[in-house]
């Protein structure tokens, strides 16, 4: 329940209960002013509570996004809400969870049971290719395949970009890793955190392979 909510009624039975006291003393005139003003004194709760940031969130969908959380998903994907959940579900939330808890070995193997249940889930190869890449000390070649099969569903795949881009960095290619840099900031809002972080990695890229040659 919003918190605006529970402070009103609070204020609306406080002010009852001053008024029925009033009343009790013969202050009959101050007793009705303060019934009257009641509703005014509880309306006030709602209408100054503090929104939050749901507006900023609203016009920035990405606004926060972790670039190694699924994205774009296509294929079996996840769960509509309110449907029940399948066995790929299943190994996807164990995947996240223990993505969660750093524990990357049994990430890959829920996310390889997450590919065998749904084959054409971009989002599943991307996540195996990114779990095998954390469970081998950050090496993502070991992750290749699945990239290669996450970028053959959705050759547009956020977070596949993302690491293909890494992996040619990691590779010292560093044309190839512009390319999916310059590829990647044509598909993520303008302005966004994740448009500046993708700039100054193309940027970076672009420096690399001009001092490689």
């Amino acid at each position: 329940m919003n918190p605006s909510y529970v402070l009103a009624a609070v204020l609306l039975l406080a002010a009852a209960a001053v008024a029925v006291g009033l009343f009790r003393r013969g202050r009959d005139s101050f007793g009705f002013a303060l019934l009257l003003a009641a509703p005014l004194l509880a309306a006030l709760p709602v209408a100054f509570w503090p929104k939050g940031d749901a507006t900023a969130a609203a016009s920035n969908p990405h606004a926060g996004v972790d670039m190694s959380a699924p994205m774009g998903a296509v294929g079996a994907g996840p769960a509509a809400p309110g449907a029940a959940p399948g066995p790929a579900d299943a190994a996807r939330m164990r995947g996240q969870q223990a993505r969660i808890a750093r524990r990357f070995a049994e990430a890959r193997d829920a996310y390889a049971e997450v590919t065998k249940l749904a084959p054409q889930d971009a989002d599943a190869w991307a996540d195996l290719a990114d779990a095998t890449a954390a469970a081998s000390n950050g090496d993502l070649a070991q992750g290749e395949a699945a990239l290669a099969k996450a970028l053959a569903i959705d050759p547009n795949h956020l977070k596949a970009l993302w690491l293909e881009a890494s992996l040619e960095l990691q590779r010292k290619n560093y044309d190839a890793a512009a390319k999916r840099w310059e590829q990647l900031l044509k598909l993520v809002p303008p302005g966004s955190n994740d448009a500046r972080v993708v700039g100054a990695n193309l940027d970076e890229a672009r420096a690399l392979a001009r001092g490689g040659r």
